[in-house]
């Protein structure tokens, strides 16, 4: 059983290992997993072994709060670091500390402005440097307490060094030094390491803006018709089979189905569809879609947690706090960074005091810098971060991406099989072409086909009657109607009677037909024993779905067709595609294991679907992708869902993951690269030979900045646009 809580107090990727060590203790508890960019906490438990309040003590004797998120999956993590009365706080650092700087940098015109003797000026330093210390509280709270929980943090590393710095200068007060002292030093640092955090939660925040979007969608109030009477009600008391009205230019309360009015509804907030959808009687309406200018009568068909716009904000939410394999080095790092970096840093103090013979203040210098400058935040955020902002603008495209390991797999793509009905094809056979016998109406022909086709259920007179209906055909009702399974059906029309069906029914009644080598169904039309003409019958490629094989190829990757229809209907829609590959006459296991075949021989397959026909194969696939307009068990068996409907988001779903991964992938370069930089440069190692010196103000704010640009990289990916189009030609 899955289950989330909201964890607070957390200040950097330590405290995240810590949490998870903490749970992980538990019985009952696996797949835990801390992400420290949404500050969620996401496990499975054992209901029988493990109770959410044993969870949430856990977290309390780790050092932090704890608090479950609920199933409607409507919260987000708020960051109070974010919050004003953070800013006033950092505000109030920054102004003593620049006063605190000008007094220590130059005490010759701080004595001669304030009459004050240098014993005076340092103990001024030291008052000034209060207001700092009390503003960045938090530090201290909590890198002692995790400290004395054998965890130490960011915030551990930050209040040893301030703390080495101010008990140094008071030590040298009491000695009766009162130059170069490092009050000053502790207070910049305070002041640079809160205005880093205060950035990186901002950028965080707008990282997590795709959801809370969605979560703006829902009206707060629908309009209830009760006995012929609107009434207003919150739309939580909504309950499904209630109807509601909906007025030009308001959203939708709920997902329905219309059963009065006309009007064009944008759906563009959920499925990324700028064109407004028309909505007619019996049409399905997503809760949140805006109406337009006209009225909707509908009932309601989803609430709560089951609507669309519920699931889609689960989906995204799961998606940004999971982990993909990517990130497993960078958290492993991470959750022992601290311990090496306190560790380094005693070491850098030991070898510059005791084998360097180096002044007590340098080898403090060296070691506060060394301790200050390391950043495991950039390493704990690179991954996370990425991934939120990927999965979040993936959202607004209309592509749902369900978890951080559907994301990696989709951007090493190699090769992508489609099943061909319903996916690159409508999934609905229309009528492509009549032919009729000399000197009779294609119109005659097809208004006596739908005529006694009315009462058949067969996808193939749906269609005959469809397009009898679109041209506006007089119908009749046929009498003595009998269904021939497998061959056709006959009907008398007038007192005539009528044969309908495929050749094998004519040859049994002996009547003459063309020969032709059509791939796709034709049907067959005879009066009393007459041959009058046929109807051909396909299955019209969507309007997409050249362009999207184009793209996906232009990608570099291989394109194939994955088929349960016959050998020749599949090779003239391959044709058409551009594909080179394609297997036909497959059944459901058949696909699989045609997927499995193309994974034994190397390829990185993804596999597009939209059936439960299709559910194996997406399974087996390294990535599925489902149509939203194919079943739920198709929806739940992919990693990926192209919420329009339209196969181009296929492609645009490989570039986005080929993006993001890209940003991961600079992320942790830079992450690594800057403390495997900056920590010896900090810890004094270049300097006997090039006299690189770096001091702790500006390791600090080098370290406040780190995260930030890790975050400010992930944020490019809100620029990201799919390809526009790609001209390929028909064959």
């Amino acid at each position: 059983m899955k289950i989330r809580f909201l964890i607070y107090g957390m200040h950097c990727t330590s405290c995240a290992a810590a949490v998870e060590r903490a749970i992980r203790k538990l019985p009952g508890a696996s797949g835990v997993y801390v992400n420290f960019a949404t500050k969620v906490l996401m496990l499975d438990r054992d209901p029988e072994r493990l109770s959410p309040d044993q969870i949430a003590e856990a977290v309390k004797e780790a050092g932090f709060e704890a608090r479950e998120m609920g199933s409607a999956a409507r919260e987000i993590p708020v960051d109070k670091e974010a919050t004003a009365g953070y800013f006033l706080r950092f505000l109030t650092a920054l102004f003593f500390s620049i006063l605190l700087f000008h007094v220590a940098m130059h005490p010759e015109y701080a004595e001669y402005l304030l009459q004050m003797s240098p014993p005076q000026l340092a103990l001024l330093q030291l008052l000034l440097l209060a207001p700092v210390i009390g503003a960045g509280y938090t530090f201290y709270t909590s890198g002692f307490r995790s400290l004395a929980k054998l965890s130490p943090n960011m915030d551990s590393l930050v209040a040893l060094c301030t703390s080495a710095a101010v008990l140094f200068s008071i030590y040298l007060l009491f000695r009766g030094e009162y130059v170069h002292l490092y009050f000053d030093t502790a207070g910049m640092i305070l002041s640079f390491i809160m205005l880093g955090k205060f950035l990186e939660a901002r950028s965080r925040s707008k990282a997590s803006g795709a959801v809370r979007e969605l979560m703006k969608l829902t009206p707060e109030t629908a309009r209830r018709v009760e006995d012929g009477r609107e009434v207003p009600v919150i739309v939580s008391e909504l309950k499904v089979g209630d109807v509601v009205r909906v007025r030009p230019g308001e959203r939708v309360p709920a997902d329905g189905v219309v059963l009065e009015g006309d009007s064009s509804v944008d759906e563009s907030m959920l499925t990324g569809e700028s064109m407004p959808v028309l909505k007619r009687k019996e049409a399905t309406v997503i809760g949140g879609s805006v109406n337009g200018n006209g009225v909707l009568l509908c009932r309601i068909s989803r609430v709560g947690t089951d609507t669309t716009v519920s699931r889609i904000i689960a989906m995204v939410r799961d998606a940004q706090g999971s982990r993909p394999p990517v990130a497993r080095l960078a958290d492993r790092v991470s959750g022992y960074f601290v311990w090496m970096v306190i560790g380094i840093a005693l070491l850098t103090f030991c070898l510059w005091f005791f084998a360097a013979k180096a002044p007590f203040s340098h080898a403090l210098e060296f070691m506060l810098a060394t301790l200050v400058i390391a950043c495991p935040c950039a390493l704990g955020l690179a991954t996370p971060i990425a991934l939120i902002v990927g999965i979040g603008r993936g959202a607004r495209l209309g592509i749902l991406i369900k978890n951080g390991t559907a994301l990696e797999a989709a951007g090493k793509l190699t090769c992508i099989a489609f099943d061909k009905t319903g996916t690159v094809t409508e999934g609905h056979p229309v009528v492509s072409e009549v032919r009729t016998e000399e000197g009779i109406p294609e119109n005659e022909l097809l208004a006596l086909a739908a005529s006694a086709e009315k009462n058949s259920n067969h996808p193939l007179a749906e269609a005959v009657v469809k397009e009898a209906e679109k041209r506006f055909l007089p119908l009749q009702m046929p009498q003595q109607f009998q269904e021939l399974p497998g061959l056709g059906l006959s009907c008398v029309l007038d007192g005539k009677e009528i044969r309908i069906g495929n050749a094998e029914l004519m040859g049994k009644d002996r009547i003459a037909v063309p020969s032709g080598k059509e791939t796709d169904p034709v049907i067959h039309v005879a009066t009393d024993g007459k041959y009058l003409g046929s109807i051909l019958v396909t299955d019209p490629l969507k309007t997409t779905s050249v362009e999207a094989i184009g793209r996906l190829q232009g990608l570099g990757i291989k394109c194939v067709m994955l088929t349960g229809d016959h050998p020749e209907s599949a090779e003239r829609i391959a044709r058409q595609l551009g594909i080179d590959h394609f297997q036909a006459q497959l059944l459901p296991g058949g696909k699989a294991e045609a997927v499995r075949f193309l994974q034994s021989h190397g390829e990185r397959v993804g596999m597009v679907g939209d059936g439960i026909n299709d559910a194996l194969a997406l399974t087996q696939a390294d990535v599925g992708f489902s149509i939203s307009s194919g079943t739920d068990i198709a929806m739940e068996s992919a990693g990926i869902v192209l919420m329009r409907n339209d196969l181009r988001e296929a492609p645009a779903a490989v570039a986005l993951s080929r993006a993001t991964l890209r940003i991961i992938r600079e992320n942790l370069f830079w992450a690594f690269f800057y403390n495997l930089i900056c920590i010896p440069l900090a810890a004094g190692v270049f300097y006997p030979w090039l006299h690189w010196r770096l001091s702790p103000i500006v390791g600090a704010i080098a370290m406040a900045f780190s995260s930030v640009s890790v975050v400010l990289n992930a944020l490019r990916l809100f620029r990201f646009r799919p390809v526009e189009r790609v001209d390929v030609p028909v064959k």
